[in-house]
């Protein structure tokens, strides 16, 4: 057999290989969610509905140690507003407020850890 072909063949069994596979995973993942749904604690289900639709208190206001840092910061966002609106159509900036992260628990971690005690 040339060598050429034998290469082509041994390409093509082991693609249809990986995909049998692939598709065997997601049948075995379907049935698992399939049977995770027919079989599943519905009181479990409701209170986690429960707990999801109940509102998320509004973060309480930041110390006054930090005010000059937000000061700093509001006034690093007026010049760069200021710096971008080049042709004078009156752009001003009359409020910054800063709003609550809405980044995972872990994401949040991960960024404290690496950026250090600033963030």
């Amino acid at each position: 057999m040339n060598i050429w072909l034998y290469g082509l063949l041994v390409t093509i069994v082991g693609m249809v290989i990986v995909f049998v596979g692939l598709l065997l995973l997601i049948a075995i993942i379907n049935v698992q969610a399939g049977a995770f749904r027919l079989f599943g604690n519905s009181k479990k289900d409701g209170a986690a509905e429960k707990k999801a639709q109940t509102p998320v208190p509004a973060p309480a206001p930041a110390p006054a140690a930090q005010s000059e840092d937000e000061e700093e910061i509001a006034a690093v966002i007026a010049a760069a507003v200021a710096m971008f609106e080049e042709n004078g159509t009156g752009l001003r900036v009359k409020s910054i407020r800063r709003v609550g992260s809405n980044a995972p628990a872990w994401n949040a971690a991960g960024r404290r850890e690496y950026l250090g005690s600033r963030y």
